[in-house]
């Protein structure tokens, strides 16, 4: 059975892209290998194909058609930014008076700032949202002053938002069926560490390596780190014990599959950590809220909501209004339009400034 499965995919290599206008089609397999790989872009195939019941060979055909396609956009290396010393802001930009050229170079120059990880189009209140990473509030205040000076007479105004802590990771679990979405277990956020990790040249070669390739053999991270492949893995596994790696994540690009994409803030009343676990529980219950982190500044969280309509939409959000009640002092939404850049270990951060 396993052998046929192998012949029959391999006689479809004519079908591994399908037309940019064409929507998709993901089965239920398709669906876990990708939750799988979201959690751990490191899986091997073998290891992906015994959790769904698969061939290694099918398994890794298959993961090649969903990065052929463009569903799989990439394998990037989630750092903890406060361990490498620095801090995390996300930065809501409006703009005014510009033409689609002026859009472009606007975003065109954030997607090559060293120290910009996100850059994001959106549709709404703001027209591009980024995350930025800054070692002090003197380097902030210089990456926000390089920001509006380039933007000039084109930006309107920017909402600052510091980056406190991870609610919810980035889950899949909304696209398996109901009988296979689980309520994962949160994390303690005590249990993760803000003091200064202790890394050298040779790690930070590593984390650049990793960073827009998570999925990259030991072997060739060794080539390009200069170690041997034995010493690459247990520098590896160093930083992952230190927290400096915090996650292997695939990049998925949900519109490949017509989801819509929101962004979501929140200002809430009374905020306490027993108000943010209860918070947390609630936002975990809902299978189409797919990231959630807390923020300080004008919000005090932003959320992601993949969906398949705007009235399904309106539904989650409805639960969200409920949930919080008369603590909700007030939100905003907008629509993801499209992402322009994902890293998370930018080369600033190799190089320190």
């Amino acid at each position: 059975m396993v052998k046929g499965q192998v012949i029959k995919d391999s006689e479809k290599e004519d079908e591994l892209e399908v037309s940019p206008n064409t929507p998709l089609k993901l089965d239920n397999k398709d669906k876990e290998i990708l939750r799988l790989l979201n959690e751990n872009a490191r899986l091997t195939s073998k290891s992906i194909g015994a959790s769904t019941n698969i061939s290694r060979e099918v398994a890794d055909y298959r993961i090649k058609r969903l990065a052929k396609n463009g569903l799989i956009s990439s394998y990037i290396t989630l750092v903890s930014d406060r361990r490498l010393g620095f801090e995390s802001y996300v930065m809501l930009l409006q703009l005014q008076n510009y033409t689609a050229e002026d859009e472009n170079r606007i975003i065109d120059f954030l997607k090559k700032h060293q120290f910009i990880k996100w850059v994001l189009k959106s549709s709404g209140d703001w027209d591009i949202q980024t995350t930025i990473v800054a070692k002090n509030v003197k380097h902030l205040a210089e990456i926000i002053d390089e920001i509006d000076n380039f933007c000039g007479k084109n930006l309107r105004g920017y909402d600052l938002n510091l980056v406190v802590n991870l609610l919810n990771p980035e889950n899949l679990a909304f696209m398996l069926p109901v009988t296979g979405q689980k309520t994962k277990e949160l994390p303690a956020l005590s249990a993760v560490s803000y003091d200064l990790a202790e890394i050298d040249d040779k790690d930070k070669k590593l984390l650049v390596a990793l960073a827009t390739d998570a999925r990259a053999s030991v072997v060739k991270i060794a080539e390009s780190v200069g170690l041997s492949a034995d010493a690459t893995n247990l520098r590896m596994k160093k930083l992952q014990k230190d927290g400096v790696v915090r996650k292997f994540q695939t990049v998925v690009d949900l519109s490949k599959l017509n989801y819509l994409l929101y962004s979501v803030f929140l200002k809430i009343n009374n905020y306490s950590s027993k108000r943010e676990t209860q918070i947390r529980t609630f936002f975990n219950s809902l299978p189409n809220l797919t990231f959630a982190e807390r923020i300080i500044g004008k919000w005090d969280v932003r959320v992601q909501i993949s969906c398949t309509t705007p009235q399904e939409f309106e539904k989650i959000l409805q639960q969200i209004r409920e949930f919080l009640g008369a603590d909700l002092k007030y939100y905003n939404f907008a629509l993801m339009i499209k992402e322009f850049k994902r890293v998370s270990f930018t080369k600033g951060m190799e190089s320190g400034r």
